[in-house]
């Protein structure tokens, strides 16, 4: 069948083969999309309850479920990336050829013939796909971590100029960096973990040095017996033992000369290289695009093609958040700001 196609499209001007290039994507985007809304769903949408059974049919004929937990129906289409979208699979299987092949907003905006508020909206919904779609690390006595913190500079979103919470501090402007000795509170930390059987972890703990709290949340899921090998910073000696982790080496990163923590320095220099094109990823966001970079690293892991792959999670996806919850949310660690006005006003 194949090379009877290929016979055909000889024949075919430049034109015309763009033109079945671009019908034949259409095609594939819109069986994407029947599969989807066939599909058994793996969980509640609403809640994430694995139990729930079968309760009739929608008017389309689509079958209904019923679930156990919160004891609401739902559907294949309830908040699915397709099914609550005005815009067709066409236009996402463009969007996501788009995002992998590292075109910017605007530039996806112009291929999907959208707005750009549009455009960055299509973004974080298929982050939101992109984190439901990781596969769980592995842990236990039979593997070993590496974690460390990466610090970049926080990235207020938003126009300043007009909102009322105004610039607290000075712009960075032309990519300007945060110049200060030490860890300094003007940077956030991400935590990030790698080990042995190539599972990553990557997560934003806290504003400077991370407090115990904000490093047990990051580092949560890492099982008991698991050995784990971290820099000389001292709450991972108060935090790790809590969680049942007792084979712990901790290296001064000055004294580090036999790669201790070579494969998650590496992880960090890729998240740079990743983060650098984007010119300051708002800190408000940037749980998303961590999302998508550990993505990225599984795909290049992985024997299956990046773009088939993320074009049939993105029809079968989930997103999590509405339109108006991402607009409401606050901006983290916000409280340092206001600490550091209430003391100005003091002073004053």
């Amino acid at each position: 069948m194949l090379d009877i196609i290929l016979h055909e499209m000889e024949g075919l001007s430049l034109g015309e083969k763009r033109d079945l290039i671009c019908a034949t994507k259409a095609a594939v985007a819109r069986e994407l999309g029947k599969q989807a809304d066939g599909a058994t769903p793996r969980s509640c949408p609403r809640c994430g309850s694995s139990s729930f059974i079968r309760k009739g049919h929608n008017a389309d004929g689509s079958q209904r479920w019923l679930c156990k937990g919160c004891g609401r129906t739902f559907s294949s289409k309830s908040r699915g990336l397709l099914a609550a979208s005005k815009l067709d699979a066409t236009t996402w299987a463009l969007f996501v050829e788009a995002t992998l092949s590292g075109s910017s907003l605007r530039q996806c905006a112009k291929t999907c013939h959208v707005c750009l508020r549009t455009s960055w909206f299509m973004r974080m919904r298929l982050c939101e796909v992109m984190e439901r779609s990781l596969l769980a690390f592995r842990t236990g006595p039979s593997v070993s971590w590496q974690v460390d913190g990466a610090y970049l500079d926080e990235s207020l979103t938003g126009n300043r100029a007009r909102s009322a919470a105004k610039m607290p501090r000075k712009p960075h402007k032309h990519g300007g960096a945060v110049h200060a000795r030490g860890i300094s509170n003007l940077k956030v930390c991400v935590i990030c973990g790698a080990n042995d059987a190539g599972d990553e972890l990557c997560r934003v703990a806290d504003r400077g040095r991370p407090k115990d709290e904000a490093l047990r949340d990051a580092i949560k899921g890492l099982g008991p017996g698991t050995w784990v090998a971290t820099d000389a910073h001292q709450g991972y000696k108060r935090v790790l033992p809590a969680l049942g982790i007792t084979e712990h080496a901790a290296t001064d990163t000055r004294l580090q000369k036999d790669g201790e923590l070579g494969m998650v320095n590496a992880m960090h220099q890729r998240l740079r290289i990743f983060l650098a094109p984007f010119h300051g990823v708002s800190t408000k966001w940037l749980d998303h695009y961590l999302s998508w970079f550990l993505w990225l690293e599984q795909a290049r892991r992985s024997d299956a093609d990046g773009l088939q792959t993320l074009s049939g999670q993105s029809a079968c996806g989930f997103y999590e958040h509405t339109r108006r919850q991402m607009i409401d949310r606050p901006q983290p660690f916000w409280d340092y700001w206001q600490r550091q006005g209430a003391a100005t006003s003091m002073l004053v």
